[in-house]
């Protein structure tokens, strides 16, 4: 078995604490060292804590939204990664994200090998 390579810093974003878990361990497999913030406020004084690689944010996490999260943070000039994970997927969600200054967008419920790539494709360039 390969041993996991140390491939940076995630920061998961969900205000649902078991999910977030099952995320982090997905990750920490990948070869990720990993944090979690359950809220908006809690995942902006991360970022200024901890300066994450990549932050996964769920769009629906209590004040503020995680779309505010990333445009709040692009406004500032954080220039990390940011994967965005909602259940609702629709057109004008991934735009919003998209608008917001999100590299992805990935609809719950995804394939955590799904979620490893796309962060190991964000890392890699």
């Amino acid at each position: 078995m390969l041993e996991p390579r140390s491939s940076g810093f995630v920061l998961v974003v969900d205000d649902d604490s078991k999910l977030a878990d099952v995320m982090v361990r997905g990750l920490q497999l990948g070869g990720y060292e990993c944090t979690v913030a359950g809220s908006g406020d809690q995942a902006l004084w991360a970022v200024l804590d901890r300066n994450p690689d990549v932050i996964v944010l769920d769009v629906m996490i209590p004040h503020p939204s995680g779309i505010e999260v990333c445009r709040h943070l692009r406004q500032i000039g954080w220039e990390g990664f940011i994967v965005v994970v909602s259940a609702r997927n629709n057109a004008r969600d991934v735009d919003a994200a998209t608008r917001a200054g999100a590299d992805r967008f990935l609809a719950k419920p995804f394939a955590m090998a799904e979620l490893v790539a796309t962060v190991d494709a964000l890392v890699s360039r």
